[in-house]
Formats: structure tokens, C-alpha cells, sequence
């Protein structure tokens, strides 16, 4: 029955019963339904289309024994309907005379997961062929609901009745035809599909698992189902009048909602998109897609966006979907250059970010830049919006090394003397973005930084650095790479020798009074000091911290002080410093001991 342009209720039969082809546009998603919605199908079909069905499969329990005659099959669709939401179409007017063709403008999702349900039955038919007398029967009949029966003219995608370029059209075809297609784009989608991280693949194996029980005649009784009994409503567009993007964006919140990286792709890619030559497709999957990948998916790639976006603005700008209302507010009229200058800033910088975020993987040429990123980001404090500032320039050639690293290290001491002080960070969300537009001109930028640091009210004073540090608790159970750094930086301080030791091997964070005191020392320290309120916060403080190695850490365990001391090796200046030590190991000896490391950390660092 071909399907016209009106209004209509519709099954999915007469959708897809004739030559078609049911194109993912641009601006749409992936395919992104998941268990949830995927389970929820699965239960209405057999609630409220098949509850005869299930009800007998329950009494029965021989699910492979089969049990429903031809007729019954033919006569039982018509008992239910279920309503299963609309999809709004805009017919393509270029269509080649043999497959008409419209774009899903909405409803992607629905029509996708039937259109694989079906590919599925025919699967599990196949492997069935020889139990059941009208197997093969079926499988004749439904393949046509799944393949264009035209000649491709060498491209294969054109059997397809479903059609994505989002990465989805080679696993799709792969599940219909179990073999590649003959096709210009193959190469192009063989980069882009990774196997059983795609989510047609995660699908398929959904399906596959809650159907492999059912009998021949319950695939087919299945199948009937989600092709007769559930009705959507048909809205076709008018090419001339709708604008079938806007019309996407204002419908996509009542289904899935888009993430702000899928609304922010449609938008970029609007004013590139050519149906001709298709190289909005090229770019998408060079630079876009690209940079996803090299982010290591979609969530690091929106902290990468929101902080890029960020830099010379007042404020972050905020998360999720704020990111991709900022940038269309601020980018009302996009032209195709615009479009395309940013998407290569993206694409240009991406591994900048990575640097940040990941330094110890995606290193930086210059070591010292290197080593400054790694200790920045063991602060896990956000400030990746001025360090990619930073880098970017550098790489533009407008910060030389020296500036480089003299901004980084200005940075990495307002962030730990802050931090260890426990002050507050809500300040940086408008301090960062804007700041080194604020001093790049300055001849001496770490000191602009410093006179700004100041201006804003973060500066931390030596002496309040030195208080903290005594005083509070370093450790925190939370943070081990923070502390670990910290008094990794003090040891190679305190180290006379040459050669620095392998911190690799002494990465494990000792107490020397243990955090859980047993009887010996509880003896050991008396009562008052036992019930000292301030006892938990100095065991925590540095002047009670040493690296070890795990095994040694878990060999000396609540060991007295004598006893401990004796066991710690002269690999880390650290427990050379406290076999050196005679005093008693009390919470006055910490204190002593806290004093002394933080001189070192004040000559580490210093403003």
C-alpha cells in the first residue's frame, strides 16, 4: 500500500511494505535507545497485543514445542491495538523513481527498533527453518518488510528501508544481509563502527537474548505483532513551509532528550550541510566524530566544549544543555566559514585538552610543562579553562616556554596553598575563563597573575599556608594522589643524593602513629593524649606522613615507633628523616616534625 502525504493512523506494515527509504537526516542522533525503553517494548507487546499468548506460554511452559496453528496466527493480530507514539516525516521531493524517501524527523528511535526486530525474527527463523512446516513461509513474507527488492546500482545501503550516516547504517546492514555492502561510504563507516560498543550492536544482542525462547510460530505471532497491532500516527512535513530541524529540536524533550553535544553538532553542521557532495559527512566523521574519539567519548568531550567555549567569557558557562544554549545565543547567524572555523578549532585542540586532563598518558613536548600539568591536575581543582588558554597560545606561538611555565607554576601554588588552607573555589568559576586575556600582554605575566590573584582576594600568606599545614589534616582518604604528590615534591626537596628514588615503588601513604590505635599504643600515649579532640586531625597532618611501599606499608601495620623506624628502608628522605628522629612519637613530636617539612613545602611552593 503506498503511503501518502496526509495524517493518518499507520502500521508499521504499510510502512514497510513498498520500495522505501526512511532516512536518519543530519541533524538527528545515533541510535541511542537503551534497556529501558528497549524492556518496555518488549512487555507492552506481550501485555496488552499478546496477553492470550503469554498467558498460554506460562500454563504451558514449552516454549519450543509448537503449539499455534497457521490459522490462528492469521486470525490473532487483530485482536489488539497499541498505540506507540507518532513520526513526523519530510518526503524528499528528489527521490529516484523507484524508492520514495523521507526524512525522520521524528520518531527515529521507534522505527529503527522495529525495523531491527523484524531483521531479527528472520534471523532466528533461519536458524529454525527445518522445525516448523511454515517456517520458510514466514521468512519469505517478512524479509520484504526489511529489504528494497531494486537494483542498488553500486550502492548496496540503498536495500536498506532504514538509512543513518551516523555510524549506524553498516551495523544495520550487517545485521540484514550478514555481509559488507558494496558501497562508496564502506571505508568511511568501517572507521566509525566499532563492534558491540555501536548501540544497533547492543540492541541486537538485547533482542536476541529475550527472543531466543520463543517458538517459530510465537517469532511470527511476535512479528505480526509490532507490524499490525502497533499503530503510530503518521504526520508528514511540507518542504516548502517546515523547517524539519527547528520542528526536531522543539519534539526531541518528549522522547529521549538530545545531550548539548547533539544539539550543538546539528547546529555547527547546518550551514555545511550539502546534499550533493556530501562532504558535511567527511567532516562530521574527520573532525567531529574525531574528536570524540580522541576525548575518549562524548562526556570528556562536552568538559572539553564547555571549557574551549568558555575562555575570554566572565563566567563557565554551565553544563549540559546551558552549553549548547549559550553558543546558539551567542551565534544567532552562523555562516558556513564561522561553522567551519570552529569545528577545526575543535578539532585543532582537542589534544591540548587531553594534555590536561590526561597528561600522564598524552604528554607534552616540554617536560617541565609536562611534570606542572600532571601536579596541576593531582589538585583536582578545575581549572582547565585558563590552562587551555595557556597551551593554546603557546602552541599559536604568543607564550613562549619561559611565560608558559612561569603562568603554570603560579597556578599550581594558588591551587595547592588553597587547597591544603580548605578555602573555597566557587570564586574560580569567574576567575579563570577571562584571565589570560586579562595579563597576556603584560611584560611580566606570572606577576600580573600574582597582582590578580590578589586583586580577587585568593592570595594565600606564607604564614597561612604554614598554620594549615600544621595544623590540618593533609591526609584524606579521598584524595591519596593529592598527598601523595605533595610529599613526593617534598621528598625529592629533601633528597642530597644526585639520583632521585623510583616513586613507583614507594606510592603508598604511611602513618607513622596509625590511623586505628591499638592497646601498645594506646599505652604508649597516655590517656590525655588518647582523648585528645584534636588527636584524629594531627595523625592526618603531614608531620605524621612518610611514603612507603604497599608491602612495607602492610608489613610494619600498628607496629610501635622503635619498631617501625627500624623497618623503614633509606630510599625516601622521608624515613631517613624519621629514623633520624629519638623523640618520643607524640602528637608534640608531629607537630615538631610538620614545622620542619613545611619549610620545604614554602621553598616548593613559593609565590
Amino acid at each position: 500500500m503506498p503511503i501518502d502525504d496526509s495524517i493518518n493512523n499507520r502500521t508499521f506494515e504499510e510502512l514497510f511494505s513498498t520500495p522505501i527509504s526512511f532516512e536518519v537526516p543530519f541533524f538527528q542522533r545515533a541510535y541511542s535507545w537503551e534497556k529501558q525503553q528497549w524492556k518496555q517494548l518488549f512487555d507492552d507487546v506481550w501485555e496488552y497485543i499478546l496477553p492470550d499468548i503469554a498467558d498460554r506460554e506460562k500454563k504451558n511452559n514449552k516454549k519450543r514445542e509448537e503449539k499455534t496453528t497457521l490459522e490462528e496466527i492469521k486470525d490473532y493480530f487483530l485482536k489488539y491495538e497499541h498505540y506507540f507514539g507518532a513520526i513526523v516525516v519530510l518526503p524528499k521531493t528528489d527521490s529516484d523513481p523507484v524508492l520514495k524517501k523521507f526524512l525522520i524527523v521524528d520518531g527515529q528511535q521507534r522505527i529503527v527498533t522495529i525495523y531491527l526486530l523484524i531483521a531479527m525474527v528472520v534471523k532466528l527463523l533461519r536458524e529454525r527453518v527445518h522445525q516448523f512446516v511454515y517456517t520458510q513461509e514466514y521468512i519469505n513474507e517478512l524479509e520484504k518488510y526489511i529489504k528494497n527488492d531494486i537494483d542498488p546500482k553500486g550502492n548496496d545501503y540503498r536495500k536498506l528501508k532504514v538509512y543513518s550516516n551516523k555510524g549506524d547504517r553498516l551495523p544495520t546492514y550487517l545485521k540484514i544481509f550478514e555481509k559488507n555492502p558494496e558501497s562508496p561510504s564502506l571505508s568511511i563507516d568501517q572507521q566509525l563502527y566499532v563492534p558491540h560498543n555501536n548501540q544497533i550492536d547492543v540492541f541486537w544482542n538485547y533482542a536476541g537474548k529475550q527472543m531466543k525462547s520463543y517458538t517459530v510460530s510465537n517469532l511470527y505471532i511476535f512479528s505480526q505483532a509490532i507490524l499490525r497491532s502497533l499503530k503510530i500516527v503518521w504526520i508528514p512535513l511540507n518542504e516548502k513551509k517546515d523547517n524539519p530541524q527547528a520542528i526536531f529540536e522543539s519534539l526531541n524533550d518528549k522522547g529521549m532528550p538530545l545531550s548539548a553535544i547533539e544539539l550543538l553538532c546539528s547546529y555547527l553542521f547546518k550551514p555545511l550541510i550539502n546534499e550533493v557532495t556530501k562532504q558535511h559527512e567527511n567532516i562530521h566523521n574527520d573532525k567531529w566524530l574525531g574528536s570524540i574519539r580522541k576525548a575518549d567519548g562524548e562526556k570528556n568531550f562536552e568538559d572539553y566544549i564547555r571549557n574551549l567555549f568558555s575562555i575570554d567569557r566572565y563566567k563557565m558557562i554551565g553544563l549540559r544543555r546551558k552549553i549548547y544554549v549559550h553558543f546558539k545565543n551567542n551565534n544567532p547567524k552562523l555562516s558556513e566559514q564561522k561553522a567551519m572555523d570552529i569545528i577545526n578549532e575543535i578539532a585543532d585542540n582537542i589534544d591540548l585538552f587531553n594534555q590536561i586532563t590526561k597528561p600522564e598518558v598524552y604528554k607534552q613536548p616540554n617536560k617541565k610543562i609536562n611534570s606542572l600539568l600532571i601536579q596541576i591536575k593531582q589538585t583536582r581543582v578545575s581549572s582547565i579553562s585558563f590552562t587551555l588558554a595557556i597551551l593554546m597560545k603557546q602552541k599559536a606561538g604568543t607564550l613562549n616556554d619561559t611565560d608558559t611555565i612561569a603562568l603554570l607554576n603560579t597556578l599550581l601554588v594558588l591551587l595547592i596553598r588553597r587547597k591544603v588552607c580548605e578555602l573555597q573555589i566557587t570564586k574560580y568559576d569567574t576567575f579563570f575563563p577571562s584571565l589570560l586575556s586579562k595579563i597576556i600582554n603584560e611584560p611580566d605575566k606570572a606577576k600580573a597573575f600574582k597582582e590578580r590573584i590578589s586583586k580577587e582576594d585568593l592570595w594565600v600568606s606564607d604564614q597561612e599556608f604554614k598554620e594549615a599545614l600544621i595544623n590540618k589534616a593533609l591526609y584524606k582518604q579521598t584524595e591519596p594522589e593529592f598527598v601523595r604528590m605533595v610529599l613526593q615534591e617534598i621528598d625529592k626537596k629533601m633528597q642530597s643524593h644526585g639520583q632521585l628514588p623510583d616513586y613507583s615503588t614507594i606510592s603508598t601513604v604511611e602513618h607513622v602513629m596509625p590511623q586505628t590505635l591499638d592497646d601498645e599504643w594506646k599505652t604508649y600515649l597516655g590517656d590525655d593524649e588518647v582523648n585528645d579532640e584534636t588527636l584524629e586531625r594531627i595523625k592526618n597532618s603531614i608531620g605524621n606522613l612518610c611514603l612507603i611501599s604497599r608491602a612495607a606499608n602492610s608489613f610494619v601495620g600498628q607496629d610501635p615507633f622503635e619498631k617501625k623506624k627500624n623497618s623503614y628502608t633509606d630510599v625516601s628522605a622521608l624515613t631517613r628523616d624519621l629514623k633520624s628522629r629519638t623523640e618520643k612519637w607524640n602528637m608534640e613530636a608531629i607537630k615538631k616534625r610538620s614545622k620542619d617539612l613545611v619549610e620545604k613545602a614554602l621553598e616548593i611552593w613559593s609565590w
